[in-house]
C-alpha cells in the first residue's frame, strides 16, 4: 500500500468526525479525496490492504448524503451531493472488484439498501447527465458487488428485485440498462432467481424491458445472453411467452432461431412428439428444450388456422391482426430449422398434425394466389412490405426436413396429394428466394429408399402432371424407365 493511500485513509476517517457538516467547502474536499481513492483503488494491492472500518466508512459516508429529492418538491438534487455521492459510490465499485472480503464487508455495511435508495430516489427524477451517471455507477457497483459471490447476490437480489431494476430499466438511459443486463445476467445464475423473474408479474415487466434492447440494439450482448440462458427453460413458456406482446414474441423466436442453429447436442430427455408437461419433457437439457418446440409446433399449428384469412398483402394493411401472419410466419421459420436437426429434435418429425397442418397451409396459400410472382429486379427487402414473403418456401422446407428418413412421413405426404402440390414449386419465385431448391431437396427426401414415392412421381412424369425428365434432371431428380417400368433415383445436382 503507498504512502500516499496511507494518508489518503486518515483524512477520510478525520472527513468522518465532520460527516454532520453540509457546508459546500467540505463537500468540495471530500469529493476531491474521493477522486484520488478511486484511482489508488484500481491497484489491487490497495484494494487488499482496506479494513472493514474503510469500508464502513465510505458506506456511512454514502448514507448520509444520498441525494434523493423531496418528494414535496420538483427540484433536482444538489450537485455537490450528487458528486460526491458519485465519488464514494466509484470508491466502492473499485474496492469490490475481485476482491471476495471487500465485496462481503460492503454487503454487510449497508451499501445495497444505499444502491436501493439512491435508484429509487434518482430515477424518478428529470433526466441529467451527473444524475445518469451517478445512477450507471450505483448499477456497476451492484455488479461487482455480486460478481462470483453467492453470499452478496442473495443479499442484494432480496433487496433489489423487482423494483430497482424495473426503475433502471424504465429510465430509459442506454448505459445504465446495459449495465443493468450485467447485474441481472450475474444473478441468474442463482435458479431461484431465475425462476422468480419467469414466474412474477414484475419479472415479466423485466422481460419486456430486457427484450426492448434487444429489438434496438441486438449488440447488447448481456441482454441477448439473458434471453438464451430463459430459453433453455420449459418455464419461460409455460409461465411469460404467452403473456408477451407480439413484438416481443417475435424478437424471442428470432434469438430462439439463431439459439437453435447453433445446437448440436442433446436438448432434452423426452422422445413425445406432442407437448410433455412436467420435468419429463425438461430435464437433463442443453440448449432449447423440445418441450419449447412442441410448445411452439402446437401455437404454429392453432394460429395457422386462422393466419390465410389475412395473408392477402392487401388485407394485411388494413387488418388490425396483420401481425397474426408475421408471428405464424416466424414460427414456421424455428419450426423448420429445429426440424433439420434431426438428432437434438427428432421429436418433431413424429408430429403428423404439424405435418397436415403444413401441407394444408401450401394448398391454401397456393389457392389463394398471396404469393404472386414479382418482377426479379425487386429488392430482397421487400420481406418488410409482406407479411407473407418467404412463407411457400419455409412450408417446404418444414416438409422437407419431416421427410428426411422418416417413412410415416413420406407415405402421409402422398396420400394427402402434397407430391404434386411440392413438384408446382420447382421454380423460381422472388416472393419466395430459394424454393426451388428446397423443393427438390424435399423430392429427394421423399424418393429417398421409398419406392411407392419413387413411382408416383415416375407415373406424373410419364403422363406429363410433373415436370420434365429434363428439368427434373438438372434439380438433381432422374426417372429412368427400365422395361416399361419407371424408376425415380436422386442424383448429383448439374
Amino acid at each position: 500500500m503507498t504512502e500516499e493511500f496511507k494518508n489518503l485513509s486518515i483524512k477520510l476517517i478525520e472527513f468522518e468526525k465532520l460527516n454532520t457538516n453540509s457546508s459546500s467547502e467540505y463537500k468540495r474536499k471530500v469529493t476531491d479525496v474521493l477522486k484520488q481513492v478511486v484511482n489508488e483503488l484500481k491497484d489491487e494491492e490497495c484494494r487488499n490492504a482496506l479494513i472493514s472500518d474503510d469500508i464502513s466508512r465510505l458506506c456511512k459516508l454514502l448514507q448520509t448524503f444520498i441525494p434523493v429529492p423531496l418528494e414535496s418538491s420538483s427540484a433536482l438534487p444538489d450537485d455537490r451531493d450528487i458528486n460526491l455521492c458519485t465519488e464514494c459510490v466509484r470508491c466502492l465499485r473499485n474496492a469490490c472488484v475481485q476482491n471476495v472480503q471487500n465485496q462481503n464487508w460492503i454487503g454487510q455495511s449497508g451499501a445495497v439498501g444505499s444502491i436501493k435508495d439512491l435508484i429509487a430516489g434518482l430515477c424518478s427524477s428529470e433526466s441529467q447527465e451527473s444524475i445518469s451517471v451517478l445512477i450507471r455507477c450505483a448499477v456497476q457497483l451492484a455488479g461487482n458487488l455480486v460478481s462470483g459471490n453467492t453470499n452478496t447476490r442473495t443479499l442484494l437480489w432480496r433487496e433489489l428485485f423487482p423494483q430497482s431494476f424495473l426503475s433502471v430499466f424504465n429510465y430509459e438511459d442506454t448505459k445504465a440498462s446495459t449495465y443493468c443486463c450485467m447485474l441481472l445476467h450475474e444473478c441468474l445464475d442463482d435458479e431461484l432467481h431465475l425462476q422468480q423473474l419467469i414466474k412474477q408479474p414484475e419479472g415479466q415487466q423485466i422481460i419486456e424491458a430486457v427484450l426492448r434492447l434487444c429489438e434496438e440494439e441486438m449488440q447488447h450482448d448481456f441482454s441477448l445472453q439473458i434471453m438464451q440462458k430463459l430459453l433453455t427453460t420449459c418455464e419461460f413458456m409455460l409461465s411469460a411467452y404467452d403473456n408477451l406482446p407480439v413484438t416481443a414474441k417475435l424478437t424471442v423466436l428470432d434469438i430462439l432461431a439463431a439459439v437453435i442453429s447453433q445446437s448440436d447436442g442433446p436438448s432434452c430427455a423426452s422422445n413425445s412428439p406432442t407437448v410433455p408437461m412436467g420435468e419429463e419433457g425438461c430435464k437433463n437439457n442443453v440448449g432449447v428444450p423440445v418441450f419449447t418446440i412442441a410448445y411452439l409446433a402446437e401455437q404454429f399449428e392453432d394460429l395457422a388456422k386462422g393466419a390465410m384469412a389475412l395473408v392477402t398483402e392487401e388485407q394485411s394493411r388494413h387488418s388490425t391482426e396483420q401481425m397474426i401472419p408475421v408471428l405464424t410466419l416466424r414460427l414456421l421459420k424455428v419450426l423448420g430449422i429445429a426440424a433439420s436437426n434431426h438428432e437434438v429434435y427428432k421429436p418433431l418429425q413424429d408430429r403428423e398434425s404439424l405435418l397436415q397442418t403444413t401441407l394444408e397451409l401450401l394448398e391454401r396459400a397456393n389457392l389463394s394466389g398471396s404469393s404472386k410472382q414479382v418482377p426479379s429486379t425487386l429488392p430482397m427487402n421487400h420481406e418488410e412490405t409482406s407479411p407473407v414473403y418467404g412463407l411457400k418456401r419455409d412450408l417446404v422446407r418444414l416438409i422437407g426436413n419431416m421427410c428426411y428418413k422418416h417413412k410415416p412421413n413420406q407415405h402421409k405426404v402422398r396420400e394427402l396429394q402434397g407430391i404434386p402440390l411440392i413438384l408446382e414449386h420447382c421454380k423460381i419465385d422472388d416472393q419466395n428466394p430459394f424454393i426451388s431448391q428446397w423443393a427438390i431437396l424435399t423430392i429427394r427426401n421423399l424418393c429417398a429408399d421409398n419406392q411407392e414415392n419413387q413411382a408416383f412421381i415416375a407415373g406424373m412424369t410419364t403422363q406429363g402432371a410433373a415436370p420434365s425428365t429434363d428439368f427434373l434432371r438438372e434439380m438433381g431428380v432422374e426417372v429412368e424407365m427400365r422395361d416399361g417400368i419407371p424408376y425415380v433415383k436422386t442424383t448429383a445436382k448439374k
